[in-house]
């Protein structure tokens, strides 16, 4: 595939993650591909490959000849989402402290300040992205790449259920987790990245343990 094809494909991904992160596409609606299309503004091709990483990470279902729906907020879920993160997250910040290189921590000391911004006008929107970027960065770092790939989804329907369920409290308390793993990988602790995000981790697990 032609390296246009897969930034448009990328693109196409990336706008339709964050309208179904921010319940812009609500649970269970139902749509057309032309829809999509129309939603996006990108080609039929980019959309298409776009709609099939969804499908498999569990945010969309393909229905045959009845369209695309979005899948549904269950309570239950956030905490079975977390569980897993629980175990691999603190592995992959030991890993990126150890492996990160001064391209990795200057978008990470970019990507806190960023964080802290939008906590500091409550943009969960803002926030959100900076917490996307957050977790490619990490996800590019470290090179146990079969960590990264069971992470990835449940990361997207993490901030999903984070927008649904706790966003109200606010971006700041989540913000301020975030950077102190980030500094912990800049200064390439491995130790107290690791330590950092189990803090982290852990904030986000008691939202979810809250819905049980």
């Amino acid at each position: 595939m032609k390296q246009a094809a897969i930034s448009q494909a990328r693109r196409a991904y990336l706008i339709l993650e964050d309208k179904l992160v921010t319940l812009e596409l609500q649970p269970c609606q139902v749509l057309s591909e032309r829809q999509l299309i129309e939603l996006v503004g990108l080609g039929r091709t980019p959309v298409r490959e776009a709609i099939q990483r969804l499908s498999w990470e569990g945010l969309i279902e393909v229905l045959p000849r009845s369209g695309i729906r979005v899948s549904d907020i269950r309570p239950e879920d956030y905490m079975r989402v977390m569980e897993p993160r629980a175990v691999l997250e603190p592995l992959l910040a030991r890993n990126v402290a150890r492996y990160a290189n001064n391209g990795h921590t200057a978008s990470l000391t970019v990507c806190a300040g960023e964080m802290e911004t939008a906590a500091k006008s409550a943009d969960v929107h803002a926030f959100l992205k900076a917490d996307k970027v957050f977790d490619e960065i990490l996800a590019v770092a470290c090179p146990n790449k079969f960590i990264t790939k069971v992470l990835a989804p449940l990361q997207t329907h993490s901030r999903r259920f984070w927008f649904h369920f706790g966003s109200t409290d606010g971006p700041e308390i989540s913000a301020k987790l975030h950077v102190a793993v980030m500094q912990a990988i800049s200064r390439k602790d491995e130790a107290a990245a690791e330590r950092s995000m189990v803090d982290l981790v852990e904030y986000l697990s008691a939202a979810a343990r809250k819905l049980l």
